[in-house]
């Protein structure tokens, strides 16, 4: 069945390419955006501090304008100080020249002249078709000595400009006015003249340059939110409005509309107009965040503000990264478009191998690989697959014949393990005065461990022994052994001699250098007589009612080491209810997981924990627990256990 892969080679090329290429074009376009933004504040900053440079040196021309008339006024007052009709024709004559002049004014000390009486304030002004009137509003109840204009003009021969206040008898507006004292040359100060200028002249010069700077940002997107729009105001000397958009704040504190929660810098900006600094902060009015740009106007202490959203400052720069953003997305769409067309075509042949491999994976090894145009990788690839091919046809078969000829083998050792198998007795005696059990689990197929045992003339012939090495060499050792060991005992009934004969034997024809553990004994069953000779093997143990011990035996050394080795016999009377019990070296030395030995001492305990008496539950439960104790890890030699139970 052919695979299905949910994402192709090509297209997941282009996806990596077309990320990276995205993820790097958005850095791109948020640095561009940060410094695009941070770069047209600043210069919209400079332009708002230029836009209050040039209206604050208007401010003075106009202010100075006022100034200049003012004086011209006193100048010719104090030489023509004829009569009130000479007064009254210089504030004309005055305020027809001077245009930035709303009103003037002259408040003479009390009864300068007699005919005018005490409050003699002869005012000029202009009315609303730019028409010049002139009446008297010198009285009681227009007690001009009180006012701050008069009061402050008399201290100030430099002149002053006084704080906003509504000139309901004069101007009948809300205005400022410019004092300057008129003296005489015989008896000094004798008025104050009054130049007034009207704030909402000032509001109108002001909203002139909003007009045009919100023009600049986009004013007729801002008339549908007011809230986002450029304004201008002029602060006092004290901290208050003197000119607002919000007519209701005129003549109340700056600080009065400050943020509950600001942070320092809307009074920092009051405090600075306040003592005629110039500069910026950022701070929050009416809820919104914007940017105060302020500067000092020179002539009498006010500062200029003009607020500006930030809104309107980003303004420009959100629709710049919005058009980088539209360039990057088409750049996008490109890209991606031509790397998955040129992917594509790159790695056509790849489709082409991959399935050319698929169908060499299911074994046509004679599959034709595609043609490769240029030699790159890709080539260089089908030309290692090619290779590949040859090798694997020429590996499959070696394996057919390899596998063929190991299944031969197997064939070959399982009958070996069969006939090795058969050589041991499979039938153990059923006798009211003796019980033997023994089993054999070899580590391969074959193995170099013996065991056998038979009766002759109420007499138990046994041995045990283990050969030296592993696998088929010890095995066909192990059935010289046992045959010889037959051939013997049927004319030998001491264990001494058949060893020696063994040992002879071996010695003569060993020249593979292979020696045997073993062991041999007899035991007459009418008597209890035990007679035995070991050849190196591990010392067998005997079991009774008071527990478990090693024999005592002379352990000599292996079969066919020494052919002049004389080998000793032992004899032992053992007592009815004793069990031997005899063992390889695969029962002492198995191993588990962790490389330790099992041990003659843990076989002891359990020799010593079994409390039986038969063979075969003595054998099972030590072969128990050896495999428990091995934990799964490979068996590492052969296992061999023979148990003798004399009943008597």
């Amino acid at each position: 069945m052919k695979k299905k892969y949910p994402r192709s080679f090509p297209r997941r090329i282009t996806n990596r390419v077309v990320a990276t290429v995205m993820v790097t074009m958005l850095i791109l376009s948020g640095w561009i955006f940060y410094h695009t933004v941070a770069r047209f504040v600043e210069q919209m900053g400079n332009h708002f501090m230029d836009v209050m440079e040039i209206t604050n040196d208007k401010m003075d021309i106009w202010l100075s304008a006022v100034e200049v008339s003012a004086s011209n006024i006193e100048d010719e007052l104090s030489y023509n100080l004829l009569n009130p009709s000479s007064v009254c024709s210089a504030l004309i004559g005055e305020l027809r020249l001077n245009p930035y002049v709303s009103g003037a004014g002259v408040g003479f000390i009390p009864n300068y002249f007699q005919q005018a009486g005490r409050w003699f304030e002869p005012y000029a002004y202009r009315d609303s078709t730019d028409k010049i009137g002139l009446r008297q509003i010198g009285s009681q109840d227009h007690d001009y000595f009180h006012a701050e204009w008069y009061l402050e003009g008399l201290k100030h021969p430099e002149g002053y400009w006084s704080d906003p206040y509504f000139d309901k008898d004069g101007a009948g507006a809300l205005v400022c006015s410019y004092s300057i004292p008129v003296h005489d040359r015989k008896s000094g100060y004798i008025a104050v003249m009054g130049a007034d200028l009207k704030l909402d002249w000032l509001k109108e010069q002001l909203q002139e340059n909003d007009r045009t700077d919100n023009m600049r940002m986009l004013r007729d997107r801002f008339q549908e939110n007011k809230t986002y729009h450029t304004y201008s105001f002029i602060l006092g000397r004290k901290g208050e409005f003197i000119v607002h958009p919000d007519s209701s704040r005129v003549l109340k504190s700056y600080f009065d509309y400050a943020p509950k929660n600001d942070d320092g810098s809307y009074y920092k900006a009051g405090h600075n107009m306040m003592e005629g600094l110039s500069g910026s902060e950022k701070i929050t009015v009416d809820g919104q965040t914007v940017y105060i740009y302020y500067s000092a106007l020179k002539s009498n202490g006010w500062s200029m503000g003009i607020v500006v959203p930030t809104k309107m400052l980003a303004l420009p720069g959100v629709l710049l990264g919005f058009l980088v953003f539209l360039i990057i997305s088409i750049a996008v769409i490109v890209i991606a478009l031509v790397c998955r067309i040129s992917i594509r075509s790159a790695t056509k042949p790849l489709v082409k191998l991959a399935a050319s491999a698929e169908e060499v994976a299911k074994g046509n090894f004679e599959t034709e690989l595609p043609r490769i145009r240029y030699r790159d990788e890709i080539c260089l690839l089908r030309d290692s697959f090619e290779n590949m091919q040859h090798s694997l046809s020429a590996y499959v078969e070696q394996l057919t014949t390899a596998t063929a000829q190991r299944a031969s083998l197997e064939s070959e050792l399982s009958i070996a393990n069969e006939i090795q198998m058969s050589m041991l007795p499979k039938t153990f005696p059923d006798r009211p005065d003796v019980d033997v059990y023994a089993s054999l689990t070899p580590a391969k197929a074959v193995g170099g461990d013996l065991y056998d045992f038979y009766l002759r003339d109420d007499m138990l012939f046994f041995c045990i022994g283990d050969v030296s090495g592993k696998g088929v060499p010890a095995a066909l050792v192990m059935s010289g052994i046992s045959a010889q060991f037959r051939a013997l005992s049927s004319q030998q009934t001491q264990p001494d001699l058949i060893i020696s004969g063994l040992n002879t034997s071996i010695t003569e024809r060993n020249d593979s250098m292979m020696f045997a553990t073993f062991f041999a004994g007899m035991i007459n069953l009418r008597t209890g007589a035990f007679h035995f000779c070991n050849a190196g093997h591990n010392t067998p143990v005997v079991i009774t009612r008071n527990g478990a011990s090693p024999l005592d035996v002379e352990s000599n050394i292996p079969l066919g080491v020494d052919s002049e080795w004389r080998y000793l016999r032992q004899n032992k009377v053992i007592e009815p209810g004793t069990t031997i019990l005899l063992y390889t070296d695969g029962v002492s030395e198995a191993e588990n997981t962790r490389h330790e030995l099992f041990g003659e001492q843990r076989m002891m305990n359990v020799l010593e924990e079994c409390r039986s008496d038969r063979p075969k539950e003595l054998t099972e439960n030590l072969a128990a627990a050896i495999h428990r104790f091995a934990d799964g890890a490979e068996q590492s030699d052969d296992i061999t256990l023979l148990a003798i139970h004399y009943k008597g």
